[in-house]
């Protein structure tokens, strides 16, 4: 009756309730498919020695270790990509686009992919080949080197990516707004966060769905704000997604979350090195697989790794979900505009197709951000304080 009351209490104008809930379903049902199939094929190629013979056969047409064992793991890598292609097609265009949501085309959607692809190839082979030799020149405390090495690894991408590899897939270039970069600047200013430029991203090349980050490091910071947030947003919602960013960096929250990820990094690592000897020796009547530091486990280890992955899912979302509450409360008093923080959330909602209040088992296991109703109800509280102030 309560959850039930509160949808009623916030309608968000735009949204058509019943199709994002559907949208909803729909994108979860996806999830859970995609995340079944993934560990059935990891099974799969490890069952029967499929795993095995792949690796003796690349090695019989490649002799040298030194190219054998990156071209297996190449292997497994587009095998993986090609077999769950029909799903993040259905996923990543078909759904989006039956939703409106994408106006991207069928081969646009598959030259992304594509690109995809090569980059994780590109990152993928080298660093996995790297985590083998290490298992297999480590035994005993590969877990610890791995993750240790891991940690500057995350800083490092965290900062590079959005400099190196989004501009890739999409186009990025300085409003031409000067008094909305101004008016950006100085709210910038005020939250201590002095940025170098504000650019416009092409978002709406892959998606409708508005979105606002940050990039690059301090002294070199720019505000990316997409055109979908730029050609439907009014200034003062702007300031309020602005803000939320701006929170973030004032306080540090991309540090939290790499140190977070490296404890549990640390902490999954160790599992897999206790687990996986368990694994080996139980299952190398039906793999042929007898040692961790053989890149035939590879499929093993996916499996390991994907349920230590849905186990630490559930804290991952809860500590996000904090974050972005105090966030929330640091853009409406930077911003001392609730009204226009509630107009951006009712917008966002409605131009994602958010379900506004999903089920409560859905948010605390996947939910990495309040559900939206209880932002904007935030949100409202905050303008009424400040009227009957």
């Amino acid at each position: 009756m309560g959850r039930r009351a509160s949808t009623q209490a916030i309608a968000i104008p735009g949204l058509e309730l019943q199709r994002a809930k559907r949208y909803s379903r729909i994108r979860l049902g996806l999830f859970a498919v995609s995340t079944g199939f993934g560990v059935a094929r990891s099974i799969w190629l490890a069952d029967g020695r499929r795993s095995r013979r792949l690796r003796e056969a690349v090695s019989q047409v490649l002799p040298d270790q030194r190219l054998n064992r990156p071209v297996y793991i190449a292997a497994v890598a587009g095998l993986s990509w090609l077999t769950s292609l029909p799903l993040s097609f259905l996923g990543g265009h078909v759904v989006e686009s039956r939703f409106g949501l994408t106006k991207q085309s069928a081969g646009g959607w598959l030259g992304d992919a594509m690109k995809g692809l090569g980059l994780g190839l590109a990152l993928q082979v080298p660093l996995t080949a790297g985590a083998f030799a290490i298992i297999r020149r480590r035994p005993g405390d590969w877990w610890l080197v791995i993750s240790a090495i891991a940690v500057p690894l995350t800083v490092l991408a965290s900062n590079l990516a959005p400099v190196l590899i989004l501009p890739l897939f999409n186009r990025f270039e300085p409003i031409a707004d000067n008094a909305l970069a101004d008016r950006v600047r100085r709210l910038a200013d005020r939250a201590g966060v002095p940025i170098a430029d504000v650019f416009r991203m092409d978002m709406s090349r892959q998606s409708e769905k508005p979105n606002a980050f940050f990039t690059g490091l301090a002294g070199s910071k720019r505000i990316v704000l997409g055109d979908t947030l730029l050609d439907r947003f009014d200034p003062a919602e702007i300031d309020g997604v602005v803000a939320h960013e701006l929170g973030h960096q004032v306080h540090g929250d991309m540090w939290r979350f790499i140190a977070l990820g490296s404890v549990t990094g640390f902490a999954s690592a160790y599992m897999v090195y206790r687990a996986m000897p368990h694994v080996i020796r139980n299952t190398r009547h039906r793999t042929g697989i007898n040692e961790i530091g053989d890149e035939a486990a590879l499929p093993l280890l996916g499996v390991v790794m994907s349920g230590l992955g849905l186990l630490a899912g559930p804290l991952l979302a809860a500590f996000s979900r904090a974050i972005e509450r105090r966030t929330d409360r640091f853009a409406l008093e930077l911003t001392e505009n609730g009204d226009a923080y509630a107009s951006a959330m009712e917008k966002l909602a409605a131009l994602s197709l958010a379900d506004p209040e999903p089920p409560r088992p859905v948010v605390l296991l996947l939910a990495s951000h309040p559900p939206i109703v209880e932002r904007i109800a935030a949100a409202r509280a905050f303008a009424g304080r400040g009227r009957h102030a």
